[in-house]
């Protein structure tokens, strides 16, 4: 398997979801970063949220998330 790395980042995790969806509409997995940390927290904390996609998705998921232009996070 590729190696993963970071496309988009934000303190929203809904921003997050919605791109990971846009990308699974293309065929496109990817995977959240920090999805659950809040889940353990006693307190909910202020925490960014990363988007991973396999190293050869990266140059195709970055532009599918920049025509959409819906995503007002963090690309990375």
């Amino acid at each position: 398997m590729a190696d993963l790395i970071a496309i988009f980042q934000s303190s929203y995790l809904y921003e997050i979801e919605l791109a990971k969806s846009k990308l699974a509409s293309r065929e496109i997995p990817a995977y959240i970063q920090n999805e659950f940390v809040n889940n353990v927290a006693v307190f909910p904390i202020s925490q960014n949220y990363f988007l991973l996609v396999s190293e050869r998705d990266a140059v195709r998921a970055r532009q599918i998330l920049a025509e959409t232009n819906e995503v007002s996070g963090e690309e990375l």
